[in-house]
């Protein structure tokens, strides 16, 4: 059985050590400056604390799990530890300069959302060029464990950010500005994100199901003169989807501007 280290235990990374080590698909290592919470996410999940460089030396492949500022202080003790497998969650980190600074095209960038704590993140991957075919199949398979894995080119990984990264806080949004409205005409809160929380998945599992596009099954739940056009005529009077598209824009660049961040070092 293969080792997996993880360097970092906060949110993101405690959430699918909580998935991933339970699957006992790996001999899973932890490892974060809280050294208390690492031990106690050790003892809740089935994994064991080690100290940093006890992991480097022993995991055959690592994880960083650390927020990117992080990293630029870890890259001379993480390339001491040649012939390891890295697979970075750190945002607005590039392949090129992972490869650079670890010394090693074996490596591996994902993004997923924090979804991860239910099992149902939607994840990016995005494999180095050279990175082995086992490597990739390794992330595929460990991303799967805590949701759905999606492998992208690294081209359009800004844009996976605004469409999925960032977005699910859209879709919070979304969530509790519709329960406002029902607690406006008069619907207890609770009640009304219940219904648009089901609603939701329902108009999610009905696009996957049918295979339709949205605009059609739109089109269908609107009659002539009847109530959901006027729905629709509100959002489209205030610019709904404009701003969803702007809103992806942001995100977009945003991690276009952190790459080339990382990449120059300024």
């Amino acid at each position: 059985m293969k080792t997996m280290g993880f360097i970092g235990c906060g949110n993101m990374g405690g959430a699918i050590i909580r998935s991933v080590a339970p699957a006992k698909k790996w001999q899973v290592l932890v490892h974060d400056v809280l050294e208390e919470t690492a031990r106690a996410l050790a003892s809740e999940t089935g994994a064991e604390y080690a100290p940093l460089d006890e992991l480097l030396k022993t995991s055959d492949i690592v994880v960083l799990a650390v927020k990117p500022q992080i990293l630029p202080d870890l890259y001379a003790t993480l390339r001491k530890h040649a012939g390891k497998q890295w697979i970075s969650m750190a945002a607005g980190i590039s392949l090129e300069t992972l490869a650079a600074q670890l010394h090693t095209e074996q490596v591996v960038r994902i993004m997923p959302n924090i979804a991860a704590s239910v099992k149902k993140a939607v994840t990016a991957v995005t494999p180095h060029p050279n990175a082995d075919k086992t490597l990739i199949d390794t992330t595929m398979e460990f991303a799967n464990l805590f949701g759905a894995a999606h492998r992208i080119d690294e081209k359009h990984f800004a844009a996976f950010i605004g469409v999925s990264g960032s977005a699910i806080a859209t879709t919070f949004s979304f969530l509790h500005g519709i329960a406002m409205g029902g607690v406006h005409e008069g619907l207890p809160y609770t009640t009304a994100l219940a219904l648009i929380r089901d609603t939701v998945e329902s108009a999610t599992s009905l696009v996957r199901e049918s295979k339709k596009h949205p605009e059609e099954l739109l089109t269908q739940v609107c009659s002539p003169g009847g109530l959901t056009i006027e729905t629709m005529q509100v959002l489209y009077e205030n610019g709904f989807m404009g701003i969803l598209m702007e809103s992806v824009e942001a995100a977009s660049q945003k991690a276009l501007e952190l790459e080339l961040k990382a990449k120059t070092g300024n």
